[in-house]
């Protein structure tokens, strides 16, 4: 089968769409644009006009959100009730934690208390995948994928064969355009696959210590190990990137929560070997790998 793509470079990393009606592709795009365009908008922390930035440098004011932030937002804390914390929108932040964030919902204002911030991090992106490939597959009417650096939505019609992904440490092509290495698995129902890392990520020196950029919200630390990647299937792609973050936070207890959430599920640790956990296919296709479990 012939599709439809375009990668486009998207927030440090790479967007990639793809349709299974290649000449309803700018139909599809048009759709993602908006939709990154809205969270970029209201969700990003590089803007200092975006709506996540007002929120964070008001100093305990109520802040009008528009419905796109809200959306986020609730998302976010919601991801923190279901991990208990461990993935939180303020980790980081010794002022406050997810349950002092007020929605105030007949205004439409958000309230931080002061020296709290948020950050939507990965989730912001997950959603955004989601949402993009709900809206592009609603008006292009064919099969979608959508990938945001390593999260992915597919809605609509799967094609027959599947949609082929690799998963790996680094959703980045080789400086030749190669695919990293890694797996290659298939993706037959509609629904999301997120990866989280370690490895991807710029690291920085503090105090001679190497720093990545997963945080513990139990100590405000980041997170060293034991996993270097980890990658989840489910529902949606907010749900698989809930599921990561909560298992690279959790350490080595993360392979039997992920059991126990019957979530199918990749983990390569820090030296290299691989585990699967829920029904994920057999890593065959990453030489030279030694399969745990």
């Amino acid at each position: 089968m012939t599709y439809g793509k375009e990668s486009f470079p998207l927030w440090g990393g790479t967007a990639t769409l793809l349709v299974t009606e290649p000449d309803r592709l700018h139909v599809a795009r048009g759709a993602v644009d908006q939709v990154i365009a809205e969270i970029d908008a209201a969700c990003s922390s590089y803007r200092g006009d975006s709506e996540l930035a007002r929120v964070n440098t008001a100093g305990g004011r109520p802040v009008p959100v528009s419905a796109t932030f809200h959306a986020v937002l609730r998302t976010a804390l919601h991801a923190a009730e279901v991990t208990r914390g461990l993935v939180d929108p303020t980790a980081g932040c010794h002022q406050a934690d997810w349950r002092s964030v007020r929605i105030d919902e007949p205004t439409g204002t958000v309230t931080l208390p002061p020296g709290a911030t948020l950050d939507f991090g990965s989730i912001g992106k997950a959603f955004a995948a989601d949402r993009a490939a709900e809206l592009a597959a609603g008006r292009a009417r064919c099969g979608v994928l959508v990938a945001l650096g390593g999260d992915i939505t597919v809605a609509g019609p799967v094609p027959a064969q599947g949609w082929p992904v690799r998963v790996a440490d680094d959703h980045r092509t080789s400086s030749d355009g190669g695919l990293p290495p890694g797996q290659d698995i298939v993706l037959r129902v509609p629904g999301g696959l997120a990866t989280s890392s370690l490895a991807v990520r710029t690291r920085i020196l503090r105090g001679g210590r190497v720093v990545t950029h997963i945080v513990d919200p139990r100590s405000s630390l980041p997170v060293r190990g034991p996993w270097r990647t980890v990658s989840v299937a489910a529902g949606t792609c907010v749900d698989a990137n809930t599921a990561t973050t909560a298992a690279i936070v959790r350490g080595y207890e993360a392979r039997d929560w992920l059991a126990t959430q019957a979530l199918p599920a990749r983990l390569v640790h820090t030296d290299g070997w691989t585990t699967t956990v829920g029904g994920w296919p057999a890593d065959t296709d990453w030489p030279g790998v030694k399969v745990a479990g």
